[in-house]
């Protein structure tokens, strides 16, 4: 099994005690949930030795030995990776659960952030419980906004990037829902888009795959459907992070909505770099920076970026840099913008209003 996930009742029956298996806690076996754990390192004490049989992920275990799931760079994709293995198995669902909101998000692997450490949320057409590891909701889900991951029944992207404004604030349903349309368009490996580069006539194609993707969904909503029109109709293919998607939603928040994005500025007759957003008539560009490019990259990356922003300078570009924790808040967000190219001012139209 995939993660060497392993159950109570199954450690019980290969005949381990309550007292071995709390004494492989934090040696080769690690907690995900109540009674739901995962093998995480091959083990030469015997009283583990009723492990082994349950370790067929030899690529985990190996990942754990040699230390990587304490690496910084690691840190947030290996926590969200447990997460999404708490809701993969849980082991108590009911006929007719389906799972939503931040545990779909989780199945379904669409970028968040600082997300609430939550029990798994589940609907049921005639049940509601609550326990510190489920909580499951009253409700009717149409058929068409459930489909199946890894055998469990989930509300399907589009719906479960709708049902996270109501969990997670507009903000970040909008990045769930540029994340959705980018992968309906262009698919999720992300290093085959990079080698490819976007089709020429992407944008093209927007409108009319968020009318397949939300338009049904939308209308099915019980509350706030007017609101999840107008954040789709904004939402766009060309944002690479979550933290791009925020920067963008804050420009929608202040007015300016005529930027591009992912545009590539040619010196001479070599690429120089991709912006991330740019008011071309203004000559502004915005760099969105997360911090994982840097710690993969490290003082190489930074030399190469450095060059890349005198070089632009040169070229008559106005660059604004904005840090991960800066487009998290838009009020920062804004304040910085207009400090550094007041001419944006002139550029705000009507604001997005929620």
């Amino acid at each position: 099994m995939k993660n060497n996930v392993v159950y109570f009742t199954d450690l019980r029956n290969a005949g381990a005690s309550t007292a071995e298996i709390r004494s492989a806690l934090g040696c080769c076996l690690r907690k995900l949930s109540r009674g739901v754990y995962s093998v995480v390192r091959r083990c030469e004490v015997r009283a583990h030795r009723y492990l082994s049989p349950f370790a067929t992920d030899s690529d985990w275990m190996t990942y754990h030995e040699e230390g990587r799931d304490k690496e910084r760079s690691q840190q947030r994709r290996y926590e969200a990776n447990l997460k999404r293995l708490q809701v993969l198995h849980y082991p108590h669902y009911r006929a007719g659960d389906i799972v939503f909101g931040i545990s779909a998000a989780r199945l379904h692997r669409i970028g968040m952030f600082d997300e609430p450490d939550e029990p798994v949320s589940v609907f049921h057409p005639i049940s509601s419980t609550k326990s510190p590891e489920l909580i499951r909701r009253r409700r009717t889900i149409a058929a068409d906004d459930v489909c199946q991951v890894e055998g469990l029944r989930v509300t399907t992207p589009a719906r479960t990037a709708l049902d996270l404004r109501a969990e997670l604030g507009s903000a970040a349903a909008f990045a769930a829902m540029e994340q959705v349309v980018r992968w309906h368009l262009l698919g999720d490996d992300e290093d085959l888009i990079f080698r490819l580069g976007y089709p020429a006539h992407l944008l093209d194609e927007v409108p009319g795959a968020v009318a397949a993707l939300f338009a049904a969904p939308i209308d099915r909503l019980a509350r706030g459907a007017k609101v999840a029109a107008r954040l789709v109709s904004l939402a766009s293919p060309l944002s690479e992070s979550y933290a791009e998607s925020r920067a963008a939603f804050n420009l929608h928040l202040l007015g300016l909505h005529d930027f591009v994005q992912q545009v590539n500025i040619a010196d001479g007759s070599r690429l120089l770099t991709r912006l991330d957003f740019l008011f071309r008539d203004d000559r502004v560009a915005l760099y969105v920076d997360g911090t994982q490019k840097y710690v993969d990259g490290g003082f190489d990356v930074m030399n190469k970026e450095s060059r890349q922003h005198n070089r632009l300078l040169a070229m008559g570009y106005k660059i604004v840099r904005f840090k991960f924790n800066e487009v998290l808040d838009p009020k920062t967000f804004g304040q910085k913008l207009f400090l550094q190219a007041p001419e944006l001012r002139r550029r705000c139209g009507k604001p997005l209003v929620l």
